[in-house]
């Protein structure tokens, strides 16, 4: 990389750099309090260097003025946090998948600290976080973020054209978190079933034989049935879970295009 290159075009280089570090402190994995704000800014801004040849064709003349300018630096952070929330919503997929899980198997007062999302969950939920941040690792994750995330919106978009398209933009966001909610019930599908089927006929049999002691046994027999129910559906969810982070990418490409395409 030619860094004269850089030095002539720093204030495209802003810009490319506003895109990426909004990004990566609003997306999975990189907006964890874990990772120190200097590691993150570093890996912001050599991801900003490798980026920044994609980014010379879309942009066209930059404002002259400090105020026109501050306008085009503040559309890239909200378009680098609109496309880390749209990762984001994969892992509150996982998290409400898990929350419906607790609630049925008697955990929903057990809660832990998401140290991604910063609060405190139910302990399936952590459990499952911990599952779709392994899958998204093993699937390249972080490098579709990169690269089919980032470069192609450097690519096909500039920070103000989502602005000139923010009626697409509502449009897309309500699809995906409806379309990305749904598969959270398809993923706590296989439990809720089960100990749906596990309650009813608990209840059925404390109706027949009113002197068992059903209160005692029921919590730790739903606990039970339930951990067996999660470990056989552990390559269901596994393969659900790339699904739905694979779906997310594609909703992300899709909305690139079809907003340049939306723009006057």
């Amino acid at each position: 990389m030619d860094w004269s290159v850089l030095l002539d075009n720093a204030r495209l280089f802003l810009l490319v750099f506003a895109r990426v570090a909004a990004l990566l402190r609003v997306a999975p994995v990189t907006s964890s309090s874990a990772i120190p704000p200097l590691a993150r800014g570093a890996l912001a801004f050599f991801a900003a260097v490798v980026l920044f040849n994609f980014a010379g064709n879309v942009y066209g003349p930059l404002p002259e003025t400090a105020l026109g300018f501050a306008a085009v630096v503040i559309a890239e952070i909200l378009l680098g946090i609109i496309m880390g929330l749209f990762l984001q919503i994969v892992f509150a997929v996982f998290q409400t998948a898990g929350q419906l899980f607790s609630f049925q198997m008697g955990f929903g007062a057990s809660q832990v600290y998401d140290p991604l999302a910063q609060v405190e969950i139910p302990l399936i939920g952590q459990f499952l976080n911990l599952i779709g941040l392994a899958v998204f690792l093993s699937v390249s994750g972080m490098q579709k973020m990169f690269f089919s995330g980032l470069a192609t919106s450097f690519r096909v978009l500039k920070g103000t054209d989502f602005l000139a398209a923010s009626d697409y933009l509502n449009e897309t966001f309500i699809t995906a978190i409806g379309g990305l909610f749904g598969q959270s019930l398809i993923l706590a599908f296989p439990i809720l079933g089960t100990l749906m089927l596990v309650s009813v006929t608990m209840g059925l049999l404390a109706k027949a034989a009113p002197q068992m002691n059903l209160l005692m046994v029921g919590f730790p027999i739903q606990i039970g049935v339930g951990f067996i129910v999660l470990l056989i559906s552990a390559p269901f969810l596994a393969e659900k879970m790339s699904s739905i982070i694979d779906m997310s990418f594609n909703w992300m490409q899709q909305y690139f295009l079809a907003t340049k395409e939306a723009l006057p």
